[in-house]
């Protein structure tokens, strides 16, 4: 997730660690743009704090699919950061976005990778074991920080749509049941605004780069996509 740069992270991002424990990585894109580390406690200080969090629930998983596995969810069970959003009474809004997974083809997926000959699977799975987990309940083999072998194509049109909000002051964060409930509400929503867009951007009568860019560059002004009416059909 990501948020204003201050007191609620580190001043670096720690990704790495070695026999002596973690070490810091120079400092880059993620870090100017305001990300912190993604800790429980970072997350609580966020909320705790009236900030806003970019959170990314599926995680590395999600940013590292497989092939077929574009726009998937894989969200774990535990509700744990509609808790917190609770017991702050912080408002969530589902993001779908859809067009980066078209912008390349996956040649090797992870696993894929992770069996590659000459030792060079076995550097990868070092590597990764290597980078700490976001999440504190689970090892760092848990969770792959292996990216698939991509070729970049031309460059999809990206879509974000904002679903409905969840007010969170209606739920007592220590009702684990209530705050499930609506975990699997926020992912639904979330499903749905995805769903509606990989319809909907068939009738976008500029979907296409050349025809887009060609349009954009006479006219001066973004090209124009399908109506909102359509996320609704």
């Amino acid at each position: 997730f990501g948020a204003g740069a201050g007191p609620t992270g580190p001043p670096q991002r720690i990704t790495k660690r070695n026999k002596d424990g973690p070490v810091d990585a120079p400092p880059g894109d993620f870090q100017t743009f305001g990300a912190v580390m993604v800790t429980p406690k970072n997350f609580y200080r966020l909320m705790s704090t009236g900030q806003a969090g970019l959170l990314f629930p599926g995680g590395v998983r999600e940013v590292f699919h497989g092939k077929g596995e574009e726009y998937e969810l894989f969200w774990p069970e535990k509700a744990d950061f509609v808790r917190v959003a609770a017991r702050f009474n912080a408002t969530i809004v589902p993001i779908s976005a859809v067009g980066s997974a078209d912008s390349a083809n996956i040649l090797l997926g992870p696993e894929e990778m992770l069996n590659l000959p000459f030792g060079l699977g076995d550097r990868l799975k070092k590597s990764s074991e290597s980078t700490i987990s976001a999440r504190f309940d689970r090892s760092n083999s848990d969770e792959r920080f292996v990216p698939p072998l991509v070729v970049p194509t031309v460059p999809a049109r990206h879509y974000f749509v904002f679903g409905k909000p969840f007010d969170t002051s209606t739920v007592d964060h220590d009702d684990r049941t209530a705050c499930t409930t609506m975990y699997g509400e926020v992912k639904s929503e979330l499903r749905r605004g995805l769903d509606d867009v990989l319809v909907a951007r068939e009738k976008d009568p500029f979907k296409d780069f050349a025809r887009r860019i060609a349009v954009e560059r006479i006219s001066g002004k973004p090209a124009p996509t399908f109506g909102i009416e359509e996320l609704n059909n």
